[in-house]
């Protein structure tokens, strides 16, 4: 068609009516992009969806059985997939303001919580650092070794985040407290672990756990002077494999010769002897990665990275973090409820240390020992020195054999009243459970008991070991629990109305007169109840709820509330946020 302007209107004056090209089949229409639309119910489900981090495919498939298929579908994955991308990054001129408002809202319900904003000259927000109530009694009873990690990129600010973390007695992870920081500099970092000692009551780490990095070195320093500070391995290794993939890919058995070195060397002699062999043999002497990191040493959890992304606003992430602590805590009351409610299974070796592991050691951790103590089975060894000295090794009978056999000594002193055991490979003092090389020996030697220092306190069984404050019940989460109990049960309705037309019908009439009860039910509450008087009190004991069955009564009391100028719709509550 074309069409020409005269005299102020317009005028067709060719028209063509066959199409020059095939026509596109008349059932996918949908996917034009004039024919693209998402339904507020759709896009309800998708915020619900991504508020759980369902994965974009998982949600395509839920949409698309509840549209009939894949093709009733009228948008695509991408669609979704940006619908998501704008719900991560909302707020984001108001994201801080937003921010702030959560710590003001969580001090306000938890007065031990504790919140730290860093500003520039401008005003402008540098660093925040928060810690709640749980993460204090974390840290007061397991805050002697922290890991400190700024690896992760979890906002679209890339804003690097910075948790303190530690290990429970159930060798779970938990939170001692956590930063945003601007950069990567001495002044903040020194910033970020003075926050952390305020919020601690000035409790110093015995030992601190980072990445590689000069200027942290240099704050922690400063700010933790009687604190060991070590670098973590597993950064080490990775930052090696990524630095070198092709020539990891390039050489057959470098990265076994690599984990064997790094990771089983039993002396500082031995890495430094196996490290320089393994540079010649691969010919990675002008390497200059290889050359550099034997002079270093580095580990976090992966559980932010898993849940949060580059496209997350600041409060989108502090909303996913809490539900992540939240997690941390639940599985810790779960392990404290299995230890006092549920006994191990039958012995499997029967020995004596065996059933004191069962009786002391929490059950992760019993786990790990069991683990331990199957492995002396594949073990031999030999007495160097009369009730001092044995040499261990594994079984060379075995099929699957490590990469390297090594001999382990194991050093006893047991003279004087003494119960020392040490094994060269320092896996008590790394992990805090005696390794299968000690277990052989005590085994052998038929020591009817573990010493007691071998256990350490952290894996213990205790009564309880922390008491997690449990937040008072409020009306927000009342409003959440009740929201989600009955939700279950609209769905299952409307499940069986949709099955038939006439249900359906019956449904529509029923919620609609439901409804009419509700707004009723509501505004009598709203205009009896003070306000600062609670729902039972105001009702009383012997006090009868109205009923709703009645039409007529309904009537009376609606146009009782007009006339005494009930509560309107539409109108807005201040929020305690808005007014601070």
């Amino acid at each position: 068609m074309v069409v020409k302007e005269e005299n102020g209107r317009w005028k067709i004056i060719r028209l063509e009516l066959d199409h020059n090209h095939p026509l596109y089949p008349g059932n996918r229409e949908q996917l034009f992009s004039g024919h693209k639309y998402m339904t507020e119910m759709e896009k309800a489900i998708i915020r619900t969806l991504n508020a759980n981090n369902i994965a974009t495919r998982q949600m395509i498939s839920i949409l698309s059985y509840l549209r009939g298929g894949v093709t009733a579908l009228p948008y695509k994955k991408k669609d979704v997939a940006n619908f998501r991308t704008k719900l991560n990054r909302v707020i984001s001129g108001s994201d801080m303001k937003q921010a702030l408002n959560y710590f003001i809202e969580k001090k306000n319900k938890d007065p031990s919580f504790f919140y730290k904003f860093d500003v520039d000259e401008h005003l402008r927000v540098k660093n925040i650092f928060w810690r709640d109530a749980e993460s204090l009694k974390y840290y007061a009873e397991f805050g002697d070794c922290v890991s400190f990690d700024t690896t992760y990129m979890t906002n679209k600010y890339n804003l690097p985040f910075a948790p303190f973390v530690g290990v429970t007695g159930h060798g779970h992870t938990c939170f001692f407290g956590c930063a945003f920081i601007c950069d990567e500099t001495i002044d903040t970092f020194k910033w970020v672990f003075e926050s952390f000692i305020e919020a601690m009551g000035g409790k110093h780490p015995t030992t601190i756990i980072t990445d590689q990095d000069a200027a942290m070195k240099a704050a922690i320093e400063q700010t933790f002077p009687n604190t060991k500070h070590r670098n973590c391995l597993f950064h080490i290794k990775t930052k090696c494999y990524n630095k070198n993939l092709k020539c990891f890919a390039s050489n057959e058995g470098l990265p076994e010769e690599f984990e064997d070195v790094v990771g089983n060397s039993l002396t500082i002699e031995e890495f430094e002897t196996l490290w320089t062999q393994m540079i010649a043999d691969y010919k990675l002497e002008n390497n200059k990665y290889f050359n550099k990191i034997a002079q270093q040493e580095v580990s976090t959890n992966a559980r932010i990275k898993r849940n949060v992304g580059p496209t997350y606003s600041i409060t989108s992430f502090l909303t996913e973090y809490q539900r992540i602590v939240d997690v941390i805590n639940v599985a810790e009351d779960i392990e404290d409820n299995a230890n006092k409610q549920k006994t191990p299974k039958e012995m499997e070796f029967g020995y004596s240390i065996e059933l004191q592991a069962m009786e002391m050691y929490n059950r992760n951790i019993l786990s790990k020992f069991m683990k331990e103590l199957r492995a002396t089975t594949r073990l031999s060894y030999k007495e160097l020195e009369q009730q001092g000295q044995y040499e261990v090794w594994e079984k060379h009978n075995q099929i699957h054999k490590r990469h390297r056999l090594r001999k382990y000594i194991v050093i006893t002193d047991l003279t004087n009243g003494r119960e020392d055991y040490s094994c060269i490979c320092g896996k008590f003092n790394k992990d805090g459970i005696l390794c299968s090389h000690i277990l052989k020996i005590l085994v052998e030697t038929e020591a009817s008991k573990i010493p007691d220092k071998y256990i350490i306190e952290r894996w213990r069984k205790k009564e309880r070991k922390m008491q997690l404050k449990k937040v008072a019940s409020n009306t927000g989460t009342d409003d959440i629990l009740r929201f989600n109990i009955l939700s279950r049960k609209a769905a299952e309705l409307t499940s069986k109305g949709a099955t038939k037309e006439e249900a359906m019908e019956y449904l529509l009439e029923e919620f609609s007169r439901i409804g009419k009860n509700l707004d009723i039910m509501l505004a009598t509450r709203n205009k009896e109840i003070p306000q600062e008087t609670s729902t039972a009190d105001a009702l009383g004991p012997t006090r009868e709820r109205p009923s709703f069955h009645k039409e007529k009564r309904e009537t009376r009391e609606a146009k009782k509330m007009e006339s005494n100028g009930g509560t309107r719709k539409g109108e807005s509550k201040k929020t305690t946020a808005e007014e601070d």
